[in-house]
């Protein structure tokens, strides 16, 4: 009778252990599906015409072959359309992915080109940087999206998670300008509108916005000139050699 009590206490034991260890497995997972952060990217394009008509990006027929030998200038300026409480904003930063050989092996070097403060509702500051694209002819970008306190870039560590999903970081969100006929959005001289959206979120109705000027940044606005409700940002994307 002692031996039976002792092998059904290792067995409830046993199973309590792989629950355990099977709750610490997909925890973080659990987090971050709590968190709700933006799961992808609307992207609207608009050309060099400051009440030019916004479209889908999709819709660009094909890349500006000019752009090899001269590369890509892009400027962002900020996000417009921005929640009142900065800690609620879904884009938090924007990196570049540099590509590069090293000896025979192709690297990806991701450079942070800016970053706003969910502190203090800081927009960082204005950016302009130059891509080349002859090689790989096209432009890797990833937006970076959270909800919650944390600083951006930070990291992420399990006591983090455990402490609740406002702690929790999204993942990048990745968006490829590209002058082949595959592999992503079409590359060109314009303006690129983002937008981060969660899973029910619907894409905005582009045909409904132009680009104007707000407090110094490239913004969308209504046929009636309010800015846009939502949170996006604007790459201003041009030759960066005449």
């Amino acid at each position: 009778m002692s031996t039976n009590r002792h092998l059904v206490g290792r067995r409830q034991f046993l199973i309590a252990s792989s629950a355990a260890l099977a709750t610490a497995a997909v925890a973080p997972n659990l987090f971050a599906g709590e968190t709700v952060a933006p799961k992808r990217l609307a992207v609207g394009f608009a050309r060099f015409d400051d009440a030019a008509a916004v479209v889908a990006a999709a819709s660009i027929p094909a890349g500006d072959g000019a752009l090899i030998g001269r590369g890509a200038r892009v400027s962002l300026s900020g996000v417009s359309g921005a929640p009142a409480d900065p800690r609620a904003r879904r884009a938090v930063e924007l990196l570049v992915h540099y590509s590069y050989l090293d000896g025979a092996e192709r690297r990806d070097a991701p450079f942070r080109a800016w970053a706003c403060s969910r502190r203090t509702g800081c927009q960082g500051n204005p950016v302009s940087f130059t891509v080349p694209v002859d090689e790989m002819q096209k432009i890797t970008l990833s937006v970076g999206v959270e909800r919650g306190d944390r600083q951006p870039g930070t990291p992420l560590t399990l006591r983090a998670a455990a402490a609740g999903p406002s702690t929790i970081e999204g993942q990048g969100l990745p968006v490829t300008l590209s002058l082949r006929s595959e592999g992503g959005l079409k590359l060109v001289r314009g303006f690129y509108i983002i937008v981060p959206l969660f899973d029910r979120d619907a894409e905005p109705r582009w045909s409904a916005y132009h680009l104007e000027r707000l407090g110094g940044r490239w913004a969308l606005h209504d046929a009636g000139g309010d800015p846009a409700p939502f949170e996006h940002f604007v790459l201003r994307i041009d030759y960066a050699k005449s």
